[in-house]
């Protein structure tokens, strides 16, 4: 299915829930990191999820079959359209999960109630790409992303065929390495500290974009919040421990219905 924006339009799927018990099963929201697409990242998730929930399941804008983009994938906009979107598909007051650049837009859903979910679930990201905001003097680019040797260009292959021939080489690539706390995320430990609604952090101990003392301050900052640290697993946890950030999750909505 396709919704259309000021800026083209975002494809997604709504997947009906598999439970038989459950009459009017609540929703889950799936935000993918950047560069990736809805299928690619949580496509494992997807089987378990679907026992218990409906899932809304969108490629970001400019991501996958999603046509069209915000200027410099202005994280804020995306918010926005991926709000009018939920809303939508009524699945503002459902829950929401984000991976990476996911977890940043899921988070700005929040803080700008955009949306109201029942409960937060972030997964290797970070409440800011600002330096000075965080004390990170990690360094956000591609070539840290510690990925398979080939991982370019099976990416290039999530995108390539939905636009053009070179279309991630030359615009979701150089986008990445312009996101930035303008047009990514810059919210302050202040603005977790107003939150109300159960969060689940899920987050590798070696992520080499976003170190464990991040998640660490927005865990102690977030007023009902839980924090899992993955051991010896870095960035993009979800590709990596599909299964075990399944579980986690599951069992997090399970005691949140």
């Amino acid at each position: 299915m396709e919704f259309t924006t000021a800026t083209g339009s975002i494809y997604y799927e709504v997947l009906a829930s598999t439970s038989t018990t459950e009459r009017t099963p609540p929703t889950v929201t799936l935000l993918h990191n950047f560069m990736s697409s809805g299928q690619t990242a949580w496509g494992p998730l997807l089987p378990g999820l679907r026992q218990h929930y409906r899932v809304l399941l969108p490629d970001l804008p400019g991501h996958g079959r999603s046509q069209g983009y915000p200027a410099l994938f202005d994280h804020t906009e995306i918010a926005r359209q991926l709000a009018a979107l939920m809303q939508a598909e009524q699945a503002e007051q459902g829950h929401l999960a984000g991976c990476s650049s996911g977890g940043m837009i899921a988070q700005l859903l929040v803080d700008n109630q955009l949306v109201h979910p029942k409960t937060l679930t972030l997964i290797s990201t970070t409440h800011s790409t600002n330096a000075a905001t965080t004390g990170s003097t990690a360094i956000v680019t591609p070539e840290n992303f510690k990925a398979g040797r080939n991982w370019m260009a099976m990416t290039a292959k999530l995108h390539d065929p939905h636009h053009y021939d070179g279309y991630y080489h030359e615009v979701l690539l150089p986008n990445f390495r312009q996101l930035n706390a303008q047009n990514a995320i810059d919210l302050p430990l202040t603005a977790l500290e107003t939150w109300t609604l159960p969060v689940c952090i899920i987050h590798g101990a070696e992520d080499e974009f976003f170190p464990t003392f991040i998640v660490d301050k927005m865990a102690t900052a977030l007023p009902d919040a839980e924090l899992h640290i993955v051991p010896n697993q870095t960035h993009a946890l979800i590709f990596r421990q599909s299964g075990t950030v399944r579980d986690l999750m599951l069992d997090f909505l399970q005691r949140h219905p």
